[in-house]
């Protein structure tokens, strides 16, 4: 792995998400968000590439969080969500490219204090395209 792309990568799912679903999306949470919203998780990079492809593999944690008392909220944000990551619709500066994604998980849990909490795991296949 030459160059990290992970700054290129959240800049890109952030401008998606953004654009194309309506719940609110931070990457650093404020102190007066509101529920429902996403933020952005977990964030891994590893080298996936060849001696002439410089290929990482990139797992984003997409993370929604709601105080409604049931899993209902979580869920429809979710498949909204997913349906958006789907399109595979990236725009990345820094001179990368988007080669491929899927999402690898879902998950969806009552939190101790109140509310829902979800999870979706996002992988992909992320090129240097930087000499």
């Amino acid at each position: 792995m030459r160059r990290i792309p992970l700054n290129a990568f959240a800049k890109a799912a952030y401008a998606l998400l953004t654009a194309h679903q309506t719940t609110p999306v931070y990457d650093d949470v404020p102190e007066n968000a509101v529920a429902p919203y996403i933020s952005f998780g977990l964030f891994t990079a590893k080298e996936a590439g060849t001696k002439v492809n410089d290929i990482s593999d990139v797992t984003l944690n997409i993370d929604i969080w709601s105080d409604y008392s049931g899993k209902k909220e979580v869920n429809e944000i979710a498949n909204d969500v997913i349906e958006v990551l789907n399109t595979g619709a990236f725009t990345l500066d820094d001179d990368f490219k988007f080669v491929s994604g899927q999402v690898d998980f879902f998950e969806s849990f009552a939190e101790d204090d109140a509310g829902y909490h979800g999870v979706i795991t996002y992988l992909a296949k992320i090129k240097n395209i930087k000499e």
